[in-house]
């Protein structure tokens, strides 16, 4: 990641102290490959699981919390999503994301950068991409990072993105030519696009094919085998969708938790935290 842009991130994402937070995993791959990613690096646990209905904990350890790919409104997040409904909006002052660092907003929705939470963890820590050319398509293909390099309108954004993150390498790959039926391949082989759920029994599960996928990574592909335990619901969680030619503030959402914008004039909320 480019100086100037790694400098504009909160403190707290240069702490050097192995194993000092707690990890809370979010419903999908990008979320759990970030987690992994970090748990590699940094020896930070899942002890927390959101999937934007109601919050589950494993174990009590009394660690500070980082939210992996969640737009929460208070606390530490590694996160990819636009939570600016307005340019005057607020972001979290501990959201690691560079939407929210570089003040992307409904209002330039247009100039975000569209890739996952985990391509900006791998960049901020300067983490080693995987050597084979299918473990750097299923990183393109998390989040759909490749779809805007494939878009004549949005092409120039993507790169541009892509060289602030200093992650050339996939830049060279999608210069290479690469057919984009190679991303969907693998989302299909690999059934990327998966949930990730707590089954009845408390116990996480999905189907996307981590086994598959384990030679093309260093460290172990699998989800905690903790039991997970509701703690929290919320009295809503809800999609809104915006008058394209009137101003609309988050700060008007009473008990926000979460919130993060999913097209221009399109939102998903959850507000109203309750304890179980």
């Amino acid at each position: 990641m480019i100086k100037q842009l790694k400098s504009k991130f909160p403190a707290w994402t240069n702490d050097q102290q192995q194993g000092k937070y707690d990890l809370c995993l979010s419903n999908d791959l990008d979320s759990l490959l970030s987690c992994l990613y970090l748990k590699h690096v940094k020896g930070y646990e899942i002890n927390y699981f959101y999937d934007f209905t109601a919050l589950y904990n494993a174990n009590n350890t009394g660690k500070p919390l980082i939210g992996v790919d969640m737009a929460l409104e208070r606390g530490k997040v590694w996160d990819n999503h636009i939570t600016k409904l307005s340019r005057s909006d607020k972001v979290n002052p501990d959201s690691a994301n560079v939407n929210a660092v570089t003040g992307i907003s409904r209002d330039n929705y247009y100039t975000k950068y569209c890739g996952s939470t985990l391509l900006q963890i791998i960049s901020f820590y300067n983490i080693p991409l995987p050597l084979s050319r299918e473990g750097k398509i299923i990183l393109l293909a998390i989040d759909s990072t490749f779809l805007g390099y494939f878009h004549n309108d949005f092409r120039a954004i993507n790169r541009n993105w892509l060289e602030q993150l200093e992650l050339y390498e996939l830049l060279h790959m999608l210069d290479s030519g690469i057919h984009k039926s190679e991303f969907y391949r693998v989302k299909q082989q690999y059934n990327l696009d998966a949930p990730i759920k707590v089954n009845e029994n408390g116990i996480l599960e999905t189907e996307i094919d981590l086994a598959a996928m384990q030679g093309f990574f260093d460290f172990p592909l699998s989800l905690s085998a903790e039991k997970f335990n509701q703690t929290y619901t919320f009295n809503q969680t809800s999609k809104f969708e915006m008058d394209r030619n009137k101003e609309f503030s988050k700060h008007n959402i009473n008990g926000l938790f979460s919130i993060a914008l999913t097209h221009k004039n399109k939102f998903k909320y959850t507000s109203g935290i309750k304890a179980v």
